[in-house]
């Protein structure tokens, strides 16, 4: 292994822990990283001192690779060993951290003359390992050491977002050959009709062609963008964790959904903007104007607009990735060109695979608030028809929030529009998500589609692989069933925010400042957060059972999680966890009834 370095702490009395749960995380990393076999029950009994008379006992710490021996930080690697001193003859190991422990491991079940495992370190606090050796005649020596894991500092960025402008070269079916020019007359708005019966009989092949790509990128994100195929954001890369956000598809191939009128729709994934019909508008494929742009805060972006070609809207979406933050910043706005009010519909369609699968797993959460939503098209028989409403996320006992749970194709809106301030999934396989924070009271509609699960539209439709992909819309109007209005030269625009989540396990609540996930324990309630931007704040947890209150440090940002576990704090509608940032500022608060 890496090179270690040895932390001998002197021996203390019972530290005091600082409520926090790095046991629990303790407990995850011992089962998963034991260095030795057949540890397969914990006792939480405290773990009492045994009667003098013992063998000595040599408990070490060591800290792996280039980790400084008095900085251990949330997430590093040591490495915890417990054996007799001296090399004197020992029966058995045991090792204890907070009064859960290994239980006797007996010598020879062991490798060498010791027990020893890996640990990740948990959230800042004062941890207490216990290590005992019982010699063959029976007498057990102790010893007791203290890990103290200091809060994680988040290093100042200091470098600004960038912008390059390369190529992507992907597979693609010949499209062009298969479409006929035609012009939507109540927008004077061109657009392609594609033939795919003729594209189906002849099954032409795909063949490489160059894109331009322009890249956005600053310390934490990458974004990509198509300007040539709908001006899209193709992906969004979390750099410190490796994982995408968006699906990804790496073959351009006509799939048959989009307009009636069109006959097809490219599902190329990343975050599309259409306009001004239903079902990802008519420019999902076509080049759209687009122009880099820095700022003198260290940001840069791109603005992405329809041609100027006697269409009677247009629409600029301002993309906008500031320096030493882990979100991008949308700006859409829609104009009015004609003399007369126009009506018409606008809907951002984002495909999402977070994680680094580039499909979605059966745990996929739809985090949407809202207690009752309206069907737009589905394929399963035990849901209601289009236009009826159901009950969400339960509906007759079944958990409609987790793709797993779906039989075939759904769409749906919230209902009787978007609640805001956020919506995102979370998908707990891969630990990873993505949150959409924006103007409820703007853009007021927010449907969710997904390909099914148990019998889901086969990846052949839209793709020459296994990916797959969610669905996120964000509208004007309500729903697709009614349309949104512009006067004459008005224009309507709004921002919202975009960033990827990792590191939670999962995810109930979000808005611009964190995302936030909440699990009941046994012994109490797990607390994770996830922040794009670097946050020194305080975490703030009322059970309202009592008046009891917890107050924590709490340091996370783009790079690093915040992940707790509360004993003896409920689960109850009177629960309430606020963040505060380090001047007492509200940066989030949530209820169950969020």
């Amino acid at each position: 292994m890496a090179a270690m370095k040895i932390l001998r702490f002197p021996a203390a009395h019972r530290a005091r822990h600082c409520a926090v749960g790095g046991l629990n995380i303790w407990l995850m990393s011992l089962l998963a990283a034991l260095w030795v076999g057949g540890c397969t029950a914990l006792s939480s009994a405290p773990v009492s001192a045994p009667p003098a008379g013992g063998p000595a006992v040599l408990l070490d710490v060591v800290t792996a690779g280039d980790v400084p021996p008095g900085n251990v930080q949330p997430g590093d690697v040591v490495e915890v060993r417990v054996a007799a001193a001296g090399g004197a003859p020992a029966a058995a190991y045991r090792l204890a951290i907070e009064g859960a422990d290994t239980g006797w491991r007996e010598q020879k079940e062991l490798p060498g003359p010791e027990l020893r495992f890996s640990w990740v370190a948990g959230e800042p606090g004062t941890y207490e390992v216990v290590g005992q050796v019982r010699d063959p005649a029976g007498a057990v020596g102790e010893s007791r050491r203290q890990i103290v894991v200091m809060p994680y500092a988040a290093p100042q960025k200091t470098g600004s977002a960038g912008i390059v402008t390369t190529k992507v070269a992907l597979p693609t079916y010949p499209l062009e050959k298969y479409q006929t020019p035609a012009v939507d007359p109540v927008y004077r708005w061109p657009y392609q009709v594609f033939d795919r019966e003729r594209f189906l009989a002849e099954a032409p092949q795909p063949s490489v062609r160059d894109y331009q790509l322009l890249v956005l990128e600053n310390d934490y994100l990458q974004v990509s963008i198509l300007p040539e195929l709908g001006g899209r954001i193709w992906q969004v890369l979390h750099k410190p964790s490796g994982d995408t956000m968006f699906y990804q598809n790496n073959v351009v191939k006509p799939s048959p959904w989009g307009p009636p009128k069109q006959g097809g729709w490219l599902g190329l994934g990343g975050l599309e903007w259409g306009l001004p019909v239903i079902e990802h508008g008519y420019d999902w494929g076509t080049p759209w104007e687009v122009t880099p742009f820095t700022l003198d805060d260290g940001a840069a972006g791109v603005t992405i607009a329809t041609p100027q070609d006697g269409r009677l809207l247009s629409a600029q979406i301002t993309v906008t990735l500031p320096p030493n933050v882990a979100y991008l910043e949308i700006e859409p706005a829609i104009r009015n060109l004609a003399a007369h009010t126009v009506f018409f519909s606008y809907w951002q369609t984002a495909m999402l695979a977070p994680g680094a699968g580039n499909r979605p797993s059966a745990e996929l959460h739809f985090v949407i608030p809202g207690e009752i939503m309206t069907v737009h098209s589905t394929g399963d028989t035990a849901l209601p028809g289009a236009r009826q409403r159901f009950t969400w996320p339960d509906y007759f006992g079944r958990d409609l929030s987790r793709l797993g749970n779906w039989d075939h194709y759904l769409g749906f809106f919230e209902y009787p529009a978007a609640h805001g301030p956020f919506v995102g999934v979370y998908d707990p396989f891969y630990d990873a998500g993505a949150v959409r924070v924006y103007p409820a009271q703007i853009a007021r509609g927010s449907k969710v589609f997904g390909l099914g699960w148990r019998r889901a539209i086969g990846s052949e439709t839209y793709t020459d692989d296994d990916s797959a992909y969610v669905e996120l819309h964000g509208g004007l109007a309500p729903s697709f069933f009614v349309p949104y209005s512009l006067p004459a030269e008005g224009m309507v625009s709004w921002k919202e925010r975009w960033y990827p989540v990792h590191g939670i396990g999962d995810m109930v609540y979000a808005n611009r400042s964190a995302a936030l996930n909440v699990t009941p324990l046994a012994q109490g309630l797990a607390v994770a957060l996830y922040a794009p931007t670097s946050i020194q704040g305080t975490l703030v947890v009322d059970d309202g059972a009592g008046g009891v209150t917890r107050r924590m440090a709490v340091a996370l940002g783009p790079e690093r999680s915040f992940r707790a576990v509360l004993k003896r704090v409920g689960f109850g509608p009177a629960l309430r966890i606020r963040l505060e940032d380090d001047a007492g500022r509200e940066l989030l608060t949530y209820t169950p009834a969020d």
